[in-house]
């Protein structure tokens, strides 16, 4: 049960093969035991007519299963909005993925640069083994998005303080 699918960005597709492996002709192999497989398995849908062939887009081969039972019955297609649904959660997918693997390697006290290497090395990412400026840059703004949301909370947690402080200080002096 083959199927094409559009993948925007050269990381993103890069990722793809680190996720499924590919056939001698390029095919991705895709399986249910993956949570990508299953979101892929989970956006077919079906035809009578051949779909035309998109350009700069991948094969895959689902795998057969319940959720596919009358697939081989029919083409199999992605709709447009499907398309930019799948390359946004594996967008997600990846990220969530890169995360991970940061805080494990923090939490080991490694360097960034080791972190980012390995990540790039073990998930078939060469294209971006000389250009790791990307990840660190996306790793730079989160830290700086965290660090951000932990001055707001503490200036909320001071406010209030403050207001508790005062308010008790008026009780004091009224009483």
């Amino acid at each position: 049960m083959d199927i094409q699918l559009t993948i925007s960005k050269p990381l993103l597709l890069a990722y793809l093969d680190f996720l499924f492996p590919k056939d001698d002709s390029g095919i991705y192999t895709v399986g249910r035991t993956s949570d990508f497989g299953k979101v892929l398995c989970s956006f077919v849908r079906y035809t009578s007519e051949k779909p035309n062939h998109l350009p700069d887009a991948v094969q895959l081969t689902l795998p057969r299963s319940d959720g596919l039972k009358n697939a081989s019955n029919y083409y199999l297609y992605y709709s447009r909005e499907d398309l930019v649904r799948i390359n946004d959660l594996l967008d997600v997918f990846f990220h969530i993925d890169f995360d991970r693997y940061y805080l494990k390697g923090k939490k080991l006290g490694m360097l960034q640069k080791d972190i980012i290497e390995s990540f790039i090395v073990t998930r078939k990412l060469a294209n971006l083994l000389h250009d790791h400026e990307t990840l660190k840059k996306k790793e730079y703004r989160d830290e700086m998005k965290l660090l951000k949301q932990r001055c707001n909370m503490l200036v909320r947690k001071a406010y209030y303080r403050n207001e508790k402080i005062e308010r008790g200080m008026e009780d004091i002096l009224i009483n």
